[in-house]
């Protein structure tokens, strides 16, 4: 059996050979490390891997299991983390020179969580400075895309989502204030979960957008998403925001027929924001889903991007409200480029600004309202465009106000009203890079979103091994 090959697998495959004891959490886990040291200097996935940590796990989840006491599916698995959760044994700089060597006193519920699923922890993955975008280079190089390297890794999950796409970990936590799960799942052909607004925890992770910001997983298929929600979702006194509602069995019907479940598209929605060529691709893929049994139905989603002209505003005067105003001040020029202004953005930003951008994500929630008592589920693209060259969300980039609007068009209207969302692969475009598809769900049917998300993923053209791994 070539451990290799195995760590370019799923978590629903490797799960069944560790728990019959075929596989070993050890040998797995080393294979994975050798991996990681072989192939991150290229794609600078990770800004820090705990190695023998990692082994220090694997050794305690192969004697539970050989002693009778396996866990459940993520026992023995090593996983990865974006460097904006704390852990209690391994540095979370949030990828700012500010925080460089901060060590937290206690991880982040995530991380207890998934310590007590057994899964084994690698290390930690690149993130934009503070979750926003911007990589600066006197912090750390920007993650690669594995599929081509002059093309973007995505937002601020990027480091996550290049080691779930290069199998460099089977399945990752990042965090998602305007498309930060999804554009990087898109950009890098994996699947990304953004769940319900406080479905999961975000206790011990560093805050960005209080109102905005969502934690969810990557992985490669949806199931293995669906195992990674299922062992941290659940409300958690120590997080304000977290919610109260039952998660149930999310995976209980994921492969249940969808046939009969009206599927909600808006076709002016996608072309005023989406290149023709994605329209084209997010199309066929109703016309599977269609196939598959599902009544598809028009709604009108035309006007919900409107929100996305305030989410500079919001999200700057909120990650201004989590870091000081005076504090900002004296220290802006510690900043990089991007984060300050951002935070220079929130500055400014003013109360009738808060107030019409208010007003606005009302509006967009009674848009929602209406296409939901329409439809069951929606249908938009992962992101508007092909993936978009390296500058665009790079090093620094120089990013224009209405160019983030026109960017998050397809995402952050799901930020502001908290539904969940799924990200996955839907095929290649002409050069060999991969689509991205998102389905949007009602607050709280995380299962539903699950199987329909898997009906779609069962009838996409698959996907090769990204161009790093050929």
């Amino acid at each position: 059996m070539d451990l290799d090959d195995l760590c370019c697998g799923s978590i629903s495959q490797i799960a069944p050979l560790i728990e019959d004891k075929s596989v070993s959490p050890v040998e797995l886990t080393a294979a994975m490390l050798e991996r990681i040291e072989r192939i991150n200097p290229d794609l600078h996935a990770y800004v820090h891997v705990d190695a023998a940590g990692a082994l220090r796990a694997a050794e305690l989840a192969q004697a539970r299991i050989l002693a009778g006491d396996y866990l459940g599916p993520l026992h023995g698995i090593p996983l990865g983390i974006k460097d904006i959760f704390d852990t209690a044994t391994m540095v979370t700089a949030c990828g700012s020179a500010q925080l460089r060597g901060r060590m937290p006193e206690h991880d982040a519920h995530v991380v207890d969580r998934l310590n007590a699923a057994g899964a084994v922890m690698l290390g930690k993955q690149a993130t934009a400075e503070f979750a926003f975008i911007g990589y600066p280079p006197q912090v750390a190089p920007a993650p690669v895309n594995p599929w081509a390297a002059d093309r973007t890794p995505g937002m601020s999950s990027g480091g996550s989502a290049v080691a779930v796409a290069a199998s460099l970990c089977f399945g990752a936590f990042g965090s998602d204030t305007g498309g930060s799960i999804r554009f990087p799942s898109a950009v890098n052909g994996i699947v990304g979960l953004k769940p319900t607004f406080g479905r999961i925890s975000r206790r011990g992770v560093h805050p960005f957008a209080t109102t905005l910001d969502h934690v969810g997983p990557f992985a490669r298929s949806v199931t293995d998403v669906g195992l990674l929600y299922q062992a941290v979702a659940g409300h958690d006194n120590g997080d304000p925001f977290s919610a109260a509602a039952e998660i149930g069995d999310p995976l209980a019907t994921i492969s249940g027929n969808v046939r009969g479940l009206r599927l909600g598209i808006d076709v002016r929605y996608l072309e005023t924001y989406a290149e023709p060529e994605i329209v084209q691709a997010t199309l066929a893929a109703v016309t599977r889903l269609e196939e598959a049994g599902m009544v598809v139905v028009p709604v009108d989603l035309l006007k919900i991007p409107e929100v996305c002209h305030h989410w500079l505003g919001v999200a700057g005067s909120e990650a201004l409200q989590a870091y000081g105003r005076e504090r900002f001040r004296q220290n802006i020029g510690l900043f990089g480029r991007n984060v300050r202004e951002l935070m220079t953005v929130g500055d400014q930003t003013t109360v009738d600004d808060l107030l019409r951008a208010a007003a606005a994500r009302r509006r967009t929630n009674t848009l929602l309202d209406v296409a939901f008592e329409q439809a069951d589920y929606l249908l938009l693209p992962g992101i508007g465009s092909r993936v978009p060259p390296l500058a665009m969300l790079a090093v620094e980039p120089e990013v224009p106000a209405e160019a983030v609007a026109a960017a998050i068009a397809f995402s952050a209207p799901f930020n502001f009203s908290g539904h969940p969302t799924l990200s996955l692969p839907n095929g290649l475009d002409p050069e060999g890079l991969p689509y991205g598809l998102q389905l949007v769900a009602r607050p709280f049917d995380e299962a539903g979103l699950l199987r329909v998300s898997y009906a779609a993923e069962l009838s996409a053209p698959s996907l090769p091994r990204p161009r790093c791994l050929n």
